[in-house]
């Protein structure tokens, strides 16, 4: 029987009202209140981000004393002392590169790439494309609309002043720039308050993006400005811009709070408590000192979960949430105080999940969830993605203790805590296997720390980050085989967005060509997925993590996905994915491998990648043992397929492989990865895969693997 257009139309309304509905269940009254009036009133012109601080409370008298006062960070001489020996030599040339390219108005942007925003700076440039966004009036509702000027962060970066850092960090290992360097940023910081009137133009639409740059103006001032003489009206002019800046996030706050909810609010809590403490003079200082100290506290246990894990399901976030708490420690002991045992204890548990997670080989952690190139604090000559620099400091502050030996990591502790910090003990970290539940994130491990996978299972609980349940990367000898693809651009093409956060993308089943969850607009995502862990072992010569997920279960044949990750250690993974529900569906497996040269045989169904560390192949199955065919594609434009984004930004040809099953379920692939090609032998449920150094033998049955055995040879 055929439908009518009519009907049709009605159905469709019928399903987005179900969706908003669902929105509305997910945000809560209050949130689904506060979050409408929002965005009304931006569209309507009623949110203004005008401020008038003329008022007493935002003025003060004489605040040259305690403007004066520096932060508790390490002694500038004694950092470069220290550090001189632990950094190589190339890498701090680079920092004075980066120093020089700085006064030219072209900065290392997201840690990675050089932007030109040109001399003088032009601050409402964006440099890819060349456009400029409209400086004279408030901006908060057009920064999501891409076709106008681009991708508000690449604008938004130069606002940061991340060359700040380097400026700062580039005049203590290069004392002889110092005047230079100081006069170059002293002048873009007279430019940038003097071409951006206070709730004026696209760096005053965000309260953290007002917060990112008071750090490092904070920063900036302690490590060079304050030691180098510089104009009586360029300081007064700083002053100044920390009070609006202030005043500004205490405006907006709710949106922190109420909208979004993540580090957002605990870096906006973080400046209004700085400034607060920073001039104590100000009518306004005390309630911005008491309210961002109480927001952390608040924060530090409803952000960071009981197992370590963190509320925006991203590692990237992660940092920055830690780099954040870092600032707030350092504002307590400015004002002699100590931290909140709330504050301590959260990044503490931090350290286990992250460190679990990350390469011993070179600091850097699976591109998981969101990744927009954010570094609060760029405090080190390391790469951006590499951790070992904030987890040092982490770990020294908490713990009294190092991680990691002397090495160029060190200097992000040394700011913050002073070169004394590089005599706690160390006591290097012993990876192993290990399951974070309430993230929902696992970790299977075995003898060589440069091995190891990760699997993503867990219902999310408070925030979306990307549509890849169940993805699985995995590392081979310090090589990150199989890949997050990243995020690449939050508001560039539709397309692009859509491909980096969706199911397609990540390392897990695609079922009729639906995603996970549903994208009810670009950065809001409903239906969260459901999932469990069913087991998780861990033993002396193999590991396994199974769990599922019910994303597909609300369309029709209800399918639920489950997946069995099998490590026998050092170098054999097996996967192995149930379809199940009823009726006929199309299943699509999918593996990102990392940047190799790549070949794939059809016949054999595997696909080998040509690594540093030698061929890693990767073979699809079927339950039976039977190959499944599929195919690779790298570098694809339309629609995008085969991309990784390691930087925000910057996206990079990768191979991509699908392989597909259009038929009833229950479905099973069977994917084994291995050190070059394995010799595979099943009889009925029985499944040996030999390598070089090992045999792996299982027994394949409806509820995963069983009788599973390790020999070796």
């Amino acid at each position: 029987m055929s439908t009518t257009p009519t009907a049709t139309v009605q159905a469709l309304h019928v399903m987005r009202l179900r969706d908003y509905s669902q929105e509305l269940c997910e945000l809560g009254v209050r949130g689904a209140l506060f979050r409408a009036w929002w965005e009304l009133s931006g569209r309507f012109g009623a949110r203004q981000t005008a401020l008038d601080i003329s008022g007493g409370e935002y003025q003060a008298g004489d605040t040259t004393d305690s403007w004066a006062q520096p932060l508790p960070f390490g002694n500038a001489h004694s950092v470069a002392a220290v550090m001189n020996a632990r950094v190589p030599t190339e890498r701090l040339r680079q920092l004075r590169a980066e120093a020089e390219r700085a006064c030219a108005g072209r900065i290392l942007a997201f840690g990675r790439w050089v932007a030109d925003y040109g001399a003088p700076v032009d601050w409402h440039v964006n440099p890819v494309t060349g456009l400029r966004w409209d400086s004279s009036r408030s901006l908060t509702h057009e920064i999501g609309r891409p076709a106008r000027v681009g991708d508000v962060k690449l604008t938004w970066e130069i606002g940061r002043f991340p060359h700040a850092y380097h400026l700062a960090r580039a005049a203590v290992f290069f004392p002889e720039q110092r005047a230079r360097y100081a006069a170059a940023l002293s002048t873009q910081l007279t430019a940038f308050i003097q071409d951006n009137q206070l709730g004026r133009g696209v760096h005053w639409t965000s309260g953290q993006e007002v917060a990112i740059r008071l750090f490092a103006w904070l920063f900036a001032r302690d490590v060079l400005l304050l030691p180098t003489p510089t104009t009586p009206d360029s300081a007064g002019l700083l002053r100044q811009a920390m009070v609006e800046g202030a005043a500004f996030i205490e405006r907006h706050f709710d949106y922190a709070r109420l909208a979004v909810h993540n580090n957002h609010l605990v870096a906006e809590a973080t400046a209004l408590f700085a400034v607060g403490a920073l001039l104590p003079e100000l009518p306004r200082s005390s309630a911005w000192r008491k309210r961002g100290r109480q927001i952390l506290d608040e924060q530090a246990d409803r952000q960071f979960y009981a197992d370590g894990g963190y509320i925006q399901q991203s590692h990237n976030y992660h940092r920055v949430a830690l780099q954040v708490m870092l600032w707030a420690c350092a504002i307590t002991r400015a004002l002699r105080d100590t931290p909140t045992r709330s504050w301590l204890r959260a990044m503490e548990r931090s350290l286990d999940l992250l460190v679990a997670h990350q390469s011993a080989t070179d600091g850097r952690l699976p591109n998981y969830g969101a990744n927009d190139g954010a570094l609060v604090s760029p405090l080190s000559c390391c790469d951006f993605s590499d951790f070992r620099p904030t987890l040092q400091a982490v770990s020294v502050l908490t713990r009294g203790e190092r991680l990691y030996a002397p090495g160029p990591w060190d200097e992000e502790a040394t700011w913050w805590l002073g070169p004394t910090a590089l005599d706690a003990p160390l006591r290097p970290p012993r990876r192993r296997s290990a399951s974070f539940p309430t993230t929902g994130y696992h970790v299977l491990r075995g003898l060589d720390e440069a091995s190891f996978c990760t699997f993503r299972c867990g219902s999310l609980r408070d925030r979306f980050s990307q549509i890849d349940m169940l993805h699985v990367d995995v590392w081979w000898k310090g090589e990150n085989v199989l890949v997050d693809a990243g995020s690449y651009l939050y508001n560039g093409p539709r397309e692009w967005h859509h491909h980096f956060t969706g199911t397609a993308c990540h390392n897990t089943i695609e079922v009729d060509g639906l995603d996970q969850m549903l994208r009810l607009r670009q950065f809001k995502v409903v239906y969260w997925t459901k999932a469990r862990l069913l087991q998780f072992q861990d033993h002396p010569h193999w590991a396994l993590a199974e769990g599922e997920h019910y994303g597909f279960r609300r369309h029709p044949g209800r399918v639920v996905h489950r997946r069995s990750v099998l490590y026998a250690k050092d170098e054999t993974w097996v996967v192995i994915d149930r379809i199940s529900g009823s009726g006929q569906h199309r299943s699509r497996l999918h593996w990102l491998g990392g940047p190799y040269p790549y070949r794939y045989n059809t016949d054999a169904g595997e696909l080998t990648l040509d690594t540093a560390a030698g061929p890693f192949s990767v073979r699809v199955l079927d339950g039976e043992g039977h190959v499944r065919p599929g195919d690779v594609a790298a570098g694809q434009e339309g629609p995008p397929r085969g991309w990784l984004s390691r930087y925000y930004g910057e996206k990079m040809s990768v191979p991509s492989l699908f392989v597909t099953s259009t038929d009833e379920v229950p479905q099973t692939f069977v994917t084994i990865l291995s050190a070059g090609p394995p010799d595979i032998h099943v009889k009925k449920e029985g499944w040996s895969v030999m390598t070089q150094s090992a045999t792996l033998f299982f027994r394949l049955t409806d509820a995963g693997p069983t009788d599973i055995d390790v020999a070796a040879g």
